[in-house]
């Protein structure tokens, strides 16, 4: 290996050597001075030997890479989305229980009393079932139907 390190050092090599150097410098192992320094010794060097004598005070790359920590990358919450028939299923809930409150309301308006609030017979059993249809991610075969026509599709536009 002595032999080799008394090899002339090749342009692309030079690059290797300051491009280490430069991962130095933004690990804060160096400093703006002590990079230029050691970046002209690397150029003025002929040999592999002399220019990798500035490298000589640093960790090399593999252990510099273990000794770093590991940066975890941002942790976003994660957003479950409700899937689009579920959505229309909340709207058709909705909109029918507007339906019942108001015919309810302009009932009682009409016979001047309040009357029996039977629009939780409609509202509270069907939005409990889409609550816990919703919330435990339950489904009825209908999904996978709709997922094998769209892979079928899918094969078919891939197949023209």
């Amino acid at each position: 290996m002595q032999y080799a390190d008394n090899m002339r050092i090749s342009d692309s090599e030079r690059e290797q050597v300051v491009g280490e150097l430069g991962r130095h410098l933004t690990a804060g192992r160096l400093t703006i001075g002590e990079f230029d320094q050691r970046v002209a010794e690397v150029y003025r060097s002929t040999t592999r030997q002399q220019a990798h004598q500035v490298l000589r005070d640093l960790p090399s790359a593999a252990s510099a890479v273990a000794a770093a920590p590991v940066a975890t990358p941002p942790t976003r919450p994660v957003r479950r989305r409700v899937p689009g028939h579920q959505q229309i299923e909340w709207l058709a809930w909705a909109a029918a229980g507007g339906i019942n409150i108001a015919i309810w309301g302009i009932i009682s308006l009409a016979a001047g009393v309040m009357i029996y609030f039977w629009p939780v017979w409609v509202i509270g059993p069907w939005g409990l079932v889409l609550l816990g249809r919703t919330l435990l991610g339950r489904e009825s075969g209908c999904s996978k139907l709709t997922d094998a026509l769209r892979d079928d599709r899918m094969r078919a536009v891939a197949s023209r």
